[in-house]
């Protein structure tokens, strides 16, 4: 009878056992892939994941392993309950924070949109990359490294003294510790740290006889003793890591940014001239101030006063925007291609402004001169002081022919 009740009084055990380890298991299930829950709000671990990969390096050096990762859950759960009760005070609906969140909105989209279709639509080819790569090695020079440490002092005779010892096998790191006079590194056994060869040294400073002679020795060696500006070294080089050039693989990212970066500012402009035609834009306030102050002609007559390019160039382009059927209108687009290619040696805008003008304005005067000009910009040609002196290398170049 006992040992049936004691079978009895085990399965009841056993039972409830399973049931709780069951329970514990469902819970497991609610939780997988959620990082943290504030009230009904789910935290998930790709959210937490996303956004800790969106921190800069630094920061993400200071949530290390699971210990890290989970404080730094925790300061999400910190953003989410403010963030929980600014929603409850309904702070969303107050007029200033509404401008706010409008003015983000716009940032971001602004932001995604140049992102998307300006730089993401900017193709590097293969052979520009190696060629950049290939043409620009120093830019990917890694200098060569040492880390090293040492003893000092002003006494040659305990200088000689120490190098006797060191010989023998003693350690440098005690040495340093209990007698070196750098008191810098002394307490961390003379350690200096990494430097590069001819560069800066903890306490050394700047010494080309001390660093030719570090830089002669191999890893583990020690150096004899060293007589330099501020007394006696002896060195001993802990690594060292030589000059290397970076490979394409590990800088081709950059290349390629270097490239769009270049391009973004034409593809730009380009963009903004194709969604200005899209999107009909009418600046009142320039209507206004162009009615009211500056006629066509009246712009004409102030460029030709103006010494700076940029400034004549908006002057130009003033003219051609806001008199687009004037007969200075052509004129000015020419003269904005012109600026930009004697002046400015910018031949990408000066072709990207003669073909404006040829697509606008093929009916125009100056139509052969601006193709003229799309035709030889790139060419060797002496510089033109003024349109008229062009045109007179022109006529030149067909009696020649």
């Amino acid at each position: 009878m006992n040992t049936w009740r004691t079978y009895f009084v085990s399965a009841v055990v056993l039972v409830a056992l399973l049931a709780s380890c069951s329970g514990d298991k469902g819970d497991l299930k609610v939780n997988i892939g959620v990082a943290a829950r504030v009230g009904d709000e789910k935290i998930t671990r790709k959210e937490a994941d996303e956004i800790f990969e969106q921190l800069p390096a630094k920061q993400q050096s200071e949530f290390k392993g699971k210990r890290g990762k989970a404080e730094f859950v925790d300061k999400l759960i910190e953003e989410e309950v403010i963030y929980q009760e600014a929603i409850g005070l309904e702070l969303q609906n107050e007029p200033e924070v509404k401008r706010k969140l409008k003015q983000s909105e716009r940032n971001i989209l602004i932001t995604e949109y140049f992102n998307r279709e300006i730089l993401g639509k900017i193709e590097v080819s293969e052979e520009e990359i190696r060629k950049y790569y290939d043409e620009h090695q120093e830019e990917f020079l890694t200098r060569a490294i040492i880390k090293a440490q040492h003893v000092f002092t002003t006494d040659r005779k305990k200088a000689e003294d120490w190098k006797r010892r060191l010989d023998e096998g003693e350690n440098i790191a005690k040495i340093a510790k209990e007698e070196s006079e750098d008191h810098l590194t002394a307490m961390d056994g003379g350690n200096l740290g990494y430097f590069n060869p001819g560069g800066y040294v903890k306490f050394i400073g700047n010494s080309e006889i001390w660093s030719n002679a570090v830089n002669a020795l191999a890893v583990s060696d020690i150096s004899d003793i060293i007589e330099f500006e501020k007394g006696y070294s002896i060195v001993r080089v802990k690594s060292r890591r030589p000059e290397s050039i970076l490979s394409l693989s590990d800088v081709r990212t950059r290349i390629v940014d270097r490239y769009k970066s270049i391009r973004a500012r034409d593809v730009y402009d380009m963009e903004v001239v194709r969604l200005k035609q899209k999107r009909k834009p009418v600046n009142f306030l320039r209507e206004e101030l162009v009615a009211s102050i500056r006629t066509a002609e009246q712009l004409w007559e102030i460029v030709q006063m103006e010494d700076d390019p940029y400034e004549r160039i908006q002057y130009y382009r003033d003219i051609a925007n806001n008199y687009p059927d004037h007969k200075y209108a052509p004129q000015a687009l020419f003269m904005i291609g012109f600026v930009y290619a004697e002046e400015l040696r910018d031949t990408k805008r000066a072709k990207q402004t003669f073909d404006e003008l040829l697509r606008n304005y093929p009916d125009s005067e100056v139509v052969g001169s601006a193709q003229w000009m799309i035709d030889n910009v790139d060419r060797p040609h002496p510089s033109f002081e003024s349109f008229e002196s062009m045109k007179e290398a022109m006529e030149e170049k067909g009696d020649g022919e």
